[in-house]
């Protein structure tokens, strides 16, 4: 199951150093990519930027605890696997945590098996979502989980913004998407000042990638994917 995850990334949160170093080179075995964030207000900040598609945390950390941050993540996010780790197993926390969506736990003292057993699993989860293809018109396809376009067997290439834009229109195929949500998906420094103009530039040069005429304008809102 290890080759099945060399396409996705990873966002460990753990605030013990020496764990953090141990677990740090055993997860770089397994993934394309390892972000490592020391408490629970930095694993939101890597989240928004690099949006990985698994997340192992500690349940009990600094500034934003896994239980909040796993909380923040599933207003918007369901896809993004979640594994939290806890060294208590009270009947509370694990229903609190369950009734967040997560789809792992595990409870320390945590081992090597008990964690190649939770990445076989979510290798497993993965390889069975990763064909999720969104057909267009014209042989155009993408697939959500790679975040990338096809035509026939051809990959189009997409920026970073492009992509993450294509699969917020997906998962939202004719329904119309306000500017902000663009905004807020696609620019991941919650910081930074993004001007209509910039969304708009984004929507465009999109736009001529797909089908004509499968983005639409809504007047005064946004805008909308249509893929009937």
């Amino acid at each position: 199951m290890r080759e099945n995850l060399k396409s996705f990334t990873l966002l460990y949160a753990e605030d013990d150093e020496s764990i953090q170093i141990e677990m740090l080179e055993y997860f770089s075995s397994y993934f394309k990519e390892v972000y490592v964030a020391n408490d629970g207000r930095e694993a939101l900040e890597i989240y928004k930027k690099n949006k990985p598609d698994v997340m192992i945390l500690d349940i009990y950390m600094p500034h934003i605890s896994g239980l909040e941050l796993t909380k923040i993540v599933r207003e918007n996010d369901y896809k993004t696997k979640i594994v939290l780790i806890t060294a208590f197993s009270k009947n509370s926390v694990l229903l609190e945590a369950i009734n967040l969506d997560i789809n792992y736990y595990i409870t320390k003292p945590v081992t090597l098996q008990n964690i190649k057993e939770m990445l076989n699993k979510i290798a497993l989860d993965l390889s069975r979502s990763s064909s999720i293809i969104v057909e267009f018109k014209n042989n155009l396809s993408f697939n959500i989980t790679s975040k990338k376009l096809f035509n026939h067997n051809e990959e189009i290439k997409l920026s970073k913004k492009e992509s993450d834009l294509l699969e917020l229109f997906c998962k939202n195929i004719n329904k119309s998407i306000k500017i902000e949500d663009i905004m807020a998906y696609c620019w991941s420094d919650i910081n930074s000042e993004v001007s209509f103009e910039s969304v708009k530039s984004l929507v465009s040069g999109l736009r001529k990638k797909l089908p004509k005429d499968c983005i639409s304008n809504i007047y005064g809102v946004g805008y909308i994917l249509n893929n009937n």
